[in-house]
């Protein structure tokens, strides 16, 4: 199709599968300090008249690209970027991070001395290449700008942009704008627990064990190990990431939470938009005592957030893309879960009671006391019961709300759902499902009518056609259609840890009795597979002991690996039964790791195990090297004498 000024065309993915090897590119880790640098050449004789003339002429260009590449923040690749004015002005807002790139020693220093006189020096910087390797790892770019792209190659380009990635060049005087597909390859991550099925695996080929860093990015490090984790509620879609932060100061954990909702790309890290918080779950709270139900509080998908922006608050839809309040649904206060299925938003609330307000209240005092009782885990213990009581207190119900409109289609409120069991609402096909003690209920997605209940183990997961519910004794399989049990087996393990659908058959991951420490999860992680149909044990996966205990997260899984965590992030290989170590990576507390866009992310983490080798930041890591190789050192021109050249004495 065309547009005003240009021609619009999708490049076929001929990057897939790694069938183009580009020979040339140097790989670069984004550490989210990208700075970026020049515009279009013009003569640095210009008089100030014509230089605000141009800088106008400049902005309009940049809005122009920046409006047909359909994008509101990322990283931004200029080539042949000559004294800086466009570059500059492709810095639209906050959310950009821009990198000019130039062939030609002069035009650098131009560019760069007109980004310092305009204070852009930072977030838009420039450097010199060879005209031919972008200096970029491969999907990381969200638009690239040539006016002059000399030797760069179509492969190059297509290498560098992140999928979804737009490539600006003008021809014949006018722009060309090319979009880099998304691969069926990868996945998006839009619930806590991949989707509203609560099975917890990624259909995504890409995800494998880590190889290389993508990029990485704040926070360094987080605020505790013994009270609430920092980073929360991680979902991706669209290319974006979004996850809830505790902002507050790391040097002391005593300060006040700083709660926000943080966007980021998801293939560079860059920062695209935060929402503030007001009051969310407490920050300081006895080790292990954050309810598992505040990871569930975040929905994505490609132009849409749900999310509850306070503890107490409604559901909340957010632009994807900007950040910006579309709507607020009424009658949503005191939402604890978020699932998203064929249009309809299915929430677990509970109510908002004088009781639950006065103690909340009485935390967010008590935290900004000196001498707290919050502060030592003996005095905390009874507050926490006392605040326990008052959540439990409050009756729940199950509602479902056209996502669209906040229109409320049904409610389930106070007996129907007594004993609501925590991470049991689900959905697959037509049908909703939640468990209520022991007993499973079935009902119409769209209507809310009782279709069928039965007495069944811990509700897991569900898909169109069978309900999964593992307790640590048997594992059960209900048809969902009907509720009639299919077969029910005991199972191998003491005690069912995480319960996956992965390519037609059930896995099985827990622990067995281990009689040397405390708990079963100090021994190894077994992995057991069995059939759908019969419920038959078809693999059993017996790794080695790593002699720690498990995490205190539920894993997650792809079609090929299960992402056990025990030491860091265990790569279980499903067709070999090989475990893959890598104890140096792990996922933050509660909420663990998220494989997602063929990337393996893990959110920092205050654990102090394996300090010497662990790392620290916000982390997506991927599981393949750059498909380019680094051009070949020329010697001779290896080293630059600078403008401090013969100036500092030795």
């Amino acid at each position: 199709m065309t547009c005003e000024w240009g021609e619009v065309s999708v490049q076929p993915d001929i990057l897939r599968g790694g069938a183009i090897r580009v020979a040339g590119a140097v790989a670069l880790v984004v550490l989210l300090i990208l700075f970026d640098r020049s515009s279009s050449a013009q003569s640095g004789q210009e008089g100030q008249g014509r230089g605000r003339v141009a800088e106008q002429a400049a902005k309009r260009l940049a809005q122009q690209i920046l409006e047909s590449a359909g994008v509101q923040g990322g990283l931004v690749v200029h080539v042949g970027c000559g004294e800086g004015r466009l570059t500059a002005a492709l810095r639209a807002a906050p959310s950009y991070i821009v990198h000019g790139l130039d062939t030609r020693p002069e035009n650098v220093r131009r560019a760069r001395q007109f980004l310092r006189e305009e204070g852009l020096y930072g977030p838009v910087a420039v450097d010199l290449f060879d005209g031919e390797h972008l200096p970029y790892t491969d999907n990381l770019v969200n638009v690239l700008v040539a006016e002059q792209r000399g030797a760069v190659s179509d492969g190059e380009v297509m290498r560098v942009l992140a999928p979804g990635g737009v490539f600006c060049q003008k021809q014949d005087g006018r722009w060309k704008v090319t979009v880099k597909p998304r691969p069926d390859t990868i996945d998006d991550w839009t619930h806590y627990l991949h989707d509203a099925s609560g099975n917890p695996v990624a259909r995504d080929q890409q995800v494998g064990p880590p190889r290389r860093v993508q990029w990485v990015a704040d926070p360094r490090h987080v605020r505790s190990h013994e009270h609430t984790p920092t980073i929360m509620a991680v979902v991706s879609a669209g290319g974006r990431l979004f996850y809830i932060a505790d902002e507050g100061p790391t040097f002391s954990v005593r300060a006040p939470a700083q709660w926000r909702l943080v966007a980021r790309d998801a293939f560079n890290g860059t920062r695209l938009w935060t929402r503030s918080i007001d009051v969310w779950f407490p920050h300081i709270v006895n080790w292990g005592a954050v309810p598992r139900q505040v990871e569930r509080r975040i929905v994505a998908t490609a132009d849409r957030v749900y999310a509850t922006l306070g503890y107490f608050a409604p559901v909340t839809v957010l632009d994807a893309v900007s950040g910006k309040v579309v709507n607020a649904y009424d009658g949503t206060e005191g939402t604890e879960e978020i699932l998203l299925h064929d249009g309809v938003l299915l929430l677990a609330v509970r109510a908002v009671t004088d009781r639950r307000i006065a103690e909340q209240a009485q935390w967010v005092r008590l935290e900004r006391e000196d001498g707290s009782p919050l502060f030592a885990r003996e005095t905390a213990q009874p507050l926490l019961e006392q605040f326990r009581r008052a959540e439990r207190s409050a009756p729940q119900s199950v509602l479902a709300v056209d996502s669209a409109t906040g229109r409320v289609l049904w409610k389930k409120p106070g007996e129907g759902v007594r004993r609501l069991r925590t991470l049991s609402l689900c959905a697959a096909g037509p049908r909703a499902f939640f468990q209520r003690g022991s007993e499973v209920v079935c009902v119409d997605l769209k209507t809310g009518q009782r279709l069928w209940s039965a007495s069944a183990p811990a509700l897991r997961l569900v898909s169109e056609t069978l309900v999964i519910c593992a307790g640590n004794k048997t594992v059960t399989a209900l048809s969902a259609e009907t509720g009639r049990p299919l077969w029910s087996r005991p199972t191998l393990l003491t005690v069912i840890h995480d319960v996956f659908l992965i390519r037609g058959t059930l896995w099985l991951g827990g622990f067995k009795p281990f009689p040397k420490k405390r708990r079963p999860s100090w021994g190894p992680y077994f992995v057991t597979q069995r059939d759908l149909k019969t419920g038959e044990v078809l693999k059993h996966i017996e790794p080695l002991n790593p002699g720690h205990h498990h995490r205190c997260y539920l894993n997650k899984a792809t079609e090929r690996y299960i992402l056990g965590g025990r030491r860091g992030t265990e790569f279980i290989d499903l067709e070999t039964g090989e475990v893959l170590w890598n104890s140096w990576v792990r996922g933050v507390c509660r909420y663990g790791i998220l494989p997602a866009n063929g990337l393996f992310y893990a959110p920092p983490h205050a654990c102090g195990c394996y300090i010497t080798a662990k790392l620290t930041g916000f982390y997506a890591l991927a599981s393949d090297g750059p498909t380019a190789q680094p051009p070949a050192a020329n010697q001779a021109g290896r080293l630059q004498r600078g403008p401090a050249y013969r100036q500092v004495a030795t």
